[in-house]
């Protein structure tokens, strides 16, 4: 499951490998897990995992806020890329 995965990502990533309190719908900009330039490895490591192609205009914070979000990106994109 991707958002599983993504959780397992950021927290090996950003985390130390610690997953106490994050969940899909964790604030990743606003606890300071994740900032801007880290939008860029989550990028990579989404179209490592789906194979999509991810627009510039879709790499924003709005987009990467959560880990709930960025499944929701997927998800639309799957549908507009099929």
């Amino acid at each position: 499951m991707l958002a599983t995965k993504l959780l397992d990502h950021i927290a090996a990533q950003f985390l130390d490998g610690e997953t106490d309190g994050l969940e899909s719908q964790t604030p990743l900009f606003e606890l300071n897990i994740v900032d801007s330039a880290a939008i860029f490895d989550l990028v990579d490591y989404l179209k490592q995992e789906t194979q999509l192609n991810i627009g510039m205009q879709e790499i924003h914070p709005g987009n990467f806020a959560s880990v709930d979000a960025m499944v929701s990106l997927v998800e639309r994109l799957q549908t507009e890329q099929a």
